[in-house]
């Protein structure tokens, strides 16, 4: 369907008229992975929250062979898909944290697991996106579920981009060494020039072992939306409906999933909110 007329509409449908279905979810994101306490988190680094204990849907689970999640997956919000023939918009989300740092929220497209920090060969990803199948804005990121080892080297990733074209190698990023070792780190890599979108990844290479295997993720991320929470004990609401970029529009069976670049090195809790509305 068409996106909303004007202000008015919105307001509307959000209050419940002309089939608006609101959904307002609260999460609360402990900062343990079931019994055990999160590790600590990098200044600087990317931490992924998709394994934190969830007060809706628990903790999600580390992938063993390339899947396709979605809004019944646990690990993410665990929104309803809008019914009726209309699209849901995100209207608005926030969070409160006992940490500081820049939470992105993103569409979990694929992710993958069982790769190792200490193979030196290529290691095969794969896997069938099934939503923004066309890869527009679609971004590799590297996930660590287990701590990999103390020699720090690089990564990179053979990919299919946006155009269809395969074969592509995105720019190297470090691994591996303090940082970029510990469990729940996310490390975005970089795509090759001129690429703006990834439909697939085949396969990942290491340029040297990081001498432990651990256990290494790929994830493809579709970005929605991004705020920064400024300290400790703070938050942030981003509005969509009066400020950039916009309301974005949310796939069917999207995974919306969360993760935080810290500026702590404490893990953190927090209470992530977000509205929807059906047009």
């Amino acid at each position: 369907m068409a996106a909303f007329n004007d202000l008015s509409d919105v307001i509307n449908r959000m209050t419940g008229g002309n089939s608006g279905n609101p959904e307002n979810i609260f999460l609360w994101i402990d900062n343990r992975i079931d019994s055990v306490a999160a590790s600590a988190t990098v200044a600087g680094k990317w931490t992924s929250l998709w394994r934190y204990n969830k007060s809706r849907g628990g903790s999600g689970a580390v992938p063993s062979t390339p899947v396709a999640p979605d809004n019944t997956t646990r690990g993410g919000l665990m929104h309803t898909d809008a019914s009726g023939g209309r699209d849901k918009w995100l209207l608005g989300h926030g969070a409160i944290s006992s940490a500081p740092g820049a939470l992105l929220l993103y569409d979990r497209l694929l992710h993958d697991g069982g790769l190792l920090g200490n193979n030196t060969s290529a290691q095969t990803v794969g896997g069938t996106l099934t939503r923004n199948t066309g890869g527009e804005g679609n971004q590799i990121w590297v996930e660590i579920y287990t701590l990999i080892g103390t020699t720090a080297t690089t990564i990179t990733a053979s990919y299919t981009n946006q155009a269809g074209v395969s074969g592509r190698t995105t720019k190297p990023v470090a691994i591996g060494g303090t940082g970029n070792r510990e469990a729940e780190r996310m490390l975005p890599l970089p795509l090759q020039d001129g690429d703006t979108g990834v439909q697939s990844v085949q396969t990942i290479t290491l340029a040297g072992t990081t001498a432990t295997a651990g256990n290494i993720g790929i994830t493809i991320i579709k970005p929605i939306g991004i705020a920064i929470i400024t300290a400790s004990g703070t938050g942030f609401w981003r509005d969509y409906v009066s400020g950039l970029p916009g309301l974005p529009k949310i796939d069917p069976g999207a995974c919306l999933s969360a993760a935080i670049l810290m500026n702590s090195t404490t893990a953190p809790q927090m209470l992530l909110a977000a509205g929807f509305a059906e047009c």
